[in-house]
């Protein structure tokens, strides 16, 4: 092992690992800026699918509206059309943090989320070398341990480009951790939290101890409020470091009871206001997030694997007499160890699992991986300098392959979306006249509501506009819609494109070359675990038979076609491409259509 630095000096070493880690965390961006140059209307890189409804939240919010909001609907909480909670309106910090911070600075929610790559990246190497530097009182060490969590966590859950060779459901590359707001936002919070919690159990003076554990007890607090897996995933490793100090330091018992009231307080709050809320969250809105009734058991994950090995030669060790059981660092490196076979298990007890991939690939995948690093300073392995710097470069290395590989096929896809930011744009400007910003201010509700032949308008248009979408895209993520109405919505949407029953057909069984459509589509008709195996237990794809019959309630809702079931989500705004190709026949024959005004690449 290196010497430590004396005298508090190293921090160098920490301010270099994070720069690393921010530039990396900008690459995505970075080249899709050089991809589109001058052309460049403003949108963000688009990491993970999902971050285009966290955008849109977050847009909402920095438009002033209310916290139960659905932006896609363009429909606000009102007296006279409340809308209901929902997991956005309940994880409020992150989306808060990042609206006010828009506001101050006067930008846009699609320029949030460009910064908040870097800052992301920032924050949770901060947090990393503080809980490093505070284990091992090593900062170099600490520095070198940052670039192995951040650059290897993809690889120990299971995802980046290695295991999209070996399995088909990666869903991850490059620095999982980095989704916008979720995880990205509260992620340095779990390790800000593990290291007063390690304050708290090794400090000598008992005012500190209790001091450092209220501050632990507000940091998961704020985590409660932010993201399920965070919050429930360091609840978990609480009770695992709890247990375990007690059992193997039980003259400590007095200062750990000070420590877990400590935290125990500002916990219990954040969690009755919690359940409070998440009362109010309507049941038929857990469908989206897909549920499982399971006592299954979950036990060979890819983290879990690590955190074997790591419990495994934690045991050998202390056998041997290289390591004593007692010493506070092999607790904590024990309870990192520990913590996949709780959170993974967890339905052993409750007999619910919740979509629990999101543990494997942004958080456990990072703890056992802190936990393998803390495994090498306590077996006191050298590291000597020539090897650390192997080290650094293959992590870099790593990182810088995750990351740069995958970017050209993101920023085609980003382009397209870019390309449609004018319009949108301009859609923005005409909320201010065309009464949907008074409309959602007076009842809750606008009347203004846009159809486009291209999803991909339906993807983005609420991170710019707020105008409701006739398709209301993610939807059921923010109101719990009855599924006739989000079919209804569907099949209105697929009628004004001019589509028939084997256009449908071909879309149901995969064969149209639309993924975003073909998603939400299937998953809205079937549920997303249907359609993404993984997300349940034993889940099984939609039968040629059931797909028949969503054809033929198709075919029938065409055929049955009224002006009443029209006049339920009558359009305001059409988008089309500026190519001119498309055919407005269906349109026309329920309204009356003006010239239009051309914007960029689109017509509106």
């Amino acid at each position: 092992m290196t010497t430590p630095p004396k005298n508090g000096s190293g921090w160098q070493w920490c301010a270099l690992a994070t720069f690393a880690i921010v530039i990396l965390s900008m690459v995505p961006q970075i080249h899709f800026w050089a991809v589109r140059g001058s052309q460049w209307n403003g949108a963000f890189t688009v990491v993970q699918g999902d971050e285009l409804l966290y955008s849109a939240y977050v847009n909402a919010l920095i438009d002033n509206r209310p916290r139960r909001t659905d932006p896609p609907a363009g429909r606000d909480d009102h007296p006279q059309a409340p809308v209901p909670e929902s997991l956005f309106s309940v994880q409020f910090i992150p989306p808060y943090v990042i609206a006010i911070s828009a506001k101050i600075l006067r930008i846009s929610a699609s320029t949030a989320f460009i910064l908040l790559l870097g800052v992301q990246g920032l924050l949770a190497s901060l947090a990393l070398c503080w809980l490093f530097t505070s284990l091992t009182g090593d900062k170099r060490f600490a520095a070198l341990s940052v670039l192995v969590v951040v650059c290897f966590g993809a690889l120990a859950g299971g995802q980046g480009l290695l295991w999209l060779i070996l399995k088909p459901d990666v869903r991850f590359v490059g620095f999982p951790f980095l989704r916008r707001y979720e995880p990205g936002v509260p992620f340095p919070l779990c390790f800000v939290f593990c290291t007063l919690m390690w304050k708290a159990f090794t400090s000598s003076s008992r005012r500190t101890g209790i001091t450092t554990a209220s501050f632990a007890g507000i940091t998961i607090g704020m985590l409660v409020f932010s993201y399920f897996y965070l919050w429930t995933a360091m609840f978990a490793w609480l009770v695992s470091v709890v247990l375990l100090w007690l059992i193997l330091r039980w003259a400590d018992a007095t200062r750990v009871i000070r420590a877990v009231i400590g935290v125990g307080v500002p916990l219990f709050v954040a969690l009755a206001f919690y359940a409070y809320l998440i009362s109010q969250v309507p049941q038929t809105g857990g469908k989206a997030y897909v549920l499982v009734f399971t006592r299954g058991l979950d036990p060979f994950r890819l983290p879990e694997i690590i955190g074997a090995f790591i419990l495994g030669v934690l045991l050998i060790a202390v056998r041997r007499g290289r390591i004593s059981s007692r010493d506070p660092g092999f607790i904590f490196t024990a309870s990192f160890g520990l913590l996949p076979f709780l959170v993974f298990n967890q339905q052993v007890i409750t007999g619910r699992s919740i979509q629990a991939f999101h543990y494997e690939m942004l958080i456990t995948n990072y703890v056992v991986l802190i936990g393998l690093v803390m495994l090498v300073k306590l077996l006191t392995l050298t590291v000597r300098p020539r090897t650390a710097v192997l080290i650094v470069l293959l992590c870099i290395s790593w990182a810088a392959v995750e990351i740069g590989i995958p970017s050209p096929i993101r920023s085609n896809n980003d382009a397209k979306l870019d390309q449609m930011v004018p319009v949108l744009r301009r859609l923005n400007e005409l909320g201010y006249t065309d009464g949907t910003r008074q409309q959602l201010r007076e009842r809750g509700e606008t009347s203004a509501v846009v159809f486009s032949p291209q999803f991909g308008i339906s993807r983005l248009l609420p991170t710019w506009a707020p105008q409701g979408l006739l398709i209301g895209t993610g939807t059921a993520y923010f109101q719990p819609l009855s599924e006739a109405q989000l079919k209804e919505w569907i099949y209105l949407h697929l009628y004004y494109c001019g589509k028939d029953e084997d256009y449908l057909r071909q879309l149901l069984n995969d064969k149209i070359d639309d993924p975003f459509l073909t998603y939400f589509v299937r998953s809205t008709f079937f549920g997303p675990e249907r359609i993404l195996l993984f997300l349940g237990w034993n889940s099984k794809p939609p039968s040629q038979p059931e797909i028949e019959a969503e054809v033929t309630q198709f075919g029938n809702f065409i055929r049955s076609l009224s002006r009443s079931n029209v006049a339920m989500r009558p359009i305001t705004y059409v988008i089309t491409a500026a190519d001119g190709n498309f055919d407005f026949s269906r349109i026309d024959q329920w309204y009356e259509r003006g010239e239009g005004e051309r914007v960029g690449d689109y017509v509106l």
